[in-house]
């Protein structure tokens, strides 16, 4: 029977599902997430209403605070790197100037003679733009020389690669004796004395071997002549070391084969180069002085080497004496046979390759021909020599 609207009397109680009687509202995410798996319910929209609903004024205001120190921040960052930058464009090149970077230096103290210079219109900005560029600590002491107004990278690539120290050039020509390249040397390093050359060379010689030599002595003949590269302030064994150092360097490239043949140490061979530097004059002829050394020492004949005459005086003389040929020295080749007890000059490389491997002649005299070349008669007799000798005159006269 079917009651009407008005119908006010009691129905039947009905069975129970198990639920609440009170129905419970549903959120319409989780309505949807019924019909559609997938969807969360954070809807873009409804999050952001739910989000601004609920922050706080304070949180916002130091939320834009920050963000608006950071771009501060960048935008003063920039601003100064672009003004570092900006501040080598341009300008031309002044005059020259020399700056001086001790060890240790700061990048800022650097700076700061940059600009006392000239070199840079404002320190600060040279460090900014040098820190920005990664040279903060790679600039390198020494002395330099820049122009004013120097563009920026000519001028931190030559401070980040650094100087050579200044340097002195020392000549020692070929046959120079050991007072004489020590002269030479004071001449050009303020550092050293002749003297001071000479107590080590001579007097108080580094440690160095050579067959035939004894350690401790004089290093006459191992102080090789060459033209040296030094630093102002080097010191008298140091500059000596570098000559050994050459000398050894040197006497590797001569061929001892001949030599130990017939009993020359390398010292001995030394010795004869020694004398071939100070007889001959034009270098085709070193082999051929060198071939009347070797002559004479096989016959057992007296060197009769001008030259170790001068060297036992002490001094060169055009022309000799006979008293001079009587002079008391073991250096006297005219009384005393064999070498002298050590070399009389400092050799170069082609003596000494003269003298390991002499000219194959059968010579035993020269007389230096006076005629302006610098060459020598060479003989085999005796007769022929006197003769060479009398040519020798007219040609003098």
């Amino acid at each position: 029977m079917t009651g009407s609207p008005d119908d006010t009397s009691p129905r039947p109680p009905q069975p129970s599902s198990g639920r609440s009687a009170t129905p419970t509202r549903r959120r319409p995410s989780a309505a949807w997430a019924d019909l559609e798996p997938s969807f969360t319910g954070d809807d873009p929209l409804f999050a952001g209403r739910r989000g601004t609903r609920h922050s706080r004024p304070g949180q916002r205001r130091r939320r834009f605070l920050g963000y608006l120190l950071v771009a501060l921040f960048a935008l003063i960052l920039g601003l100064g790197t672009g003004y570092a930058r900006g501040y080598f464009a341009s300008g031309d090149l002044g005059r020259r100037v020399t700056v001086v970077v001790p060890v240790g230096a700061t990048l800022s103290s650097i700076a700061a003679q940059l600009e006392a210079k000239g070199v840079v219109k404002h320190a600060r900005a040279f460090v900014i733009h040098a820190e920005s560029d990664g040279y903060a600590t790679k600039f390198m002491p020494g002395t330099y020389t820049f122009h004013q107004n120097e563009p920026y990278e000519e001028l931190v690539a030559l401070l980040a690669r650094g100087v050579d120290p200044p340097t002195v050039k020392v000549s020692i020509p070929e046959g120079t004796t050991l007072k004489q390249a020590g002269g030479l040397v004071a001449a050009e390093v303020g550092t050293i004395t002749a003297a001071d050359y000479v107590a080590v060379a001579r007097d108080d010689p580094p440690p160095f071997r050579l067959g035939g030599y004894k350690p401790g002595t004089t290093l006459e003949g191992m102080l090789f002549p060459a033209t040296y590269e030094v630093i102002p302030k080097v010191k008298a064994r140091a500059f000596v070391e570098k000559q050994l150092t050459a000398f050894s360097e040197n006497f590797a490239k001569v061929d001892m084969t001949r030599a130990l043949k017939v009993n020359l140490t390398p010292y001995d061979v030394v010795t004869i180069a020694s004398m071939i530097d100070r007889e001959a004059l034009v270098p085709a002829e070193r082999p051929m002085v060198a071939a009347v050394i070797w002559n004479r020492l096989r016959a057992d004949m007296l060197l009769q080497i001008d030259a170790t005459i001068q060297y036992a005086l002490g001094k060169t003389k055009p022309v000799l004496t006979y008293d001079d040929l009587k002079i008391d020295s073991p250096y006297n080749t005219y009384k005393h046979p064999g070498l002298p007890p050590t070399p009389i000059s400092n050799p170069g490389l082609a003596a000494l390759q003269a003298a390991a491997a002499p000219a194959d002649v059968d010579y035993l005299y020269y007389v230096a021909r006076n005629d302006g070349t610098g060459r020598h008669y060479f003989s085999r007799e005796y007769a022929q020599f006197l003769v060479d000798q009398e040519k020798a005159k007219a040609n003098a006269q």
